[in-house]
């Protein structure tokens, strides 16, 4: 198992209050052990063929299911390490493996991340 870091499993919600301007910002509904994966040959011409691009693909392990976000749908970005966001493209499960693989497309333009609470 390759160790590359761990990634936030992220959704676009409106974080402003009641009746003011909306305000999307990602925030994080979980988190995941992550290694890169390299995109093969197949894959890329699958995706040039269907005009799609895929910047990343990474295996998230001991995460059979991508989480869930607050409307019950899987989370639709993630943030690697290196602070990038990125849309998941497509996911793929590999239940003999206990993970997932996630496509990944870089985005042109980052949203403002929702700061997370923390304990003390």
């Amino acid at each position: 198992m390759r160790d590359d870091g761990i990634l936030k499993f992220c959704e676009l919600t409106n974080t402003a209050a009641a009746g003011r301007m909306p305000v999307e910002q990602l925030v994080t509904v979980g988190t995941a052990y992550y290694g890169r994966r390299t995109v093969g040959v197949t894959r890329m011409y699958a995706a040039a063929g269907a005009n799609r691009s895929i910047d990343v693909l990474v295996r998230c392990y001991n995460t059979p299911t991508v989480p869930d976000g607050s409307d019950g749908k899987p989370a639709l970005f993630v943030i690697l390490e290196d602070g990038k966001q990125y849309r998941i493209d497509m996911i793929q499960e590999q239940t003999d493996l206990d993970a997932v693989d996630l496509t990944l497309v870089r985005l042109e333009d980052f949203y403002d991340v929702a700061a997370e609470a923390t304990e003390g």
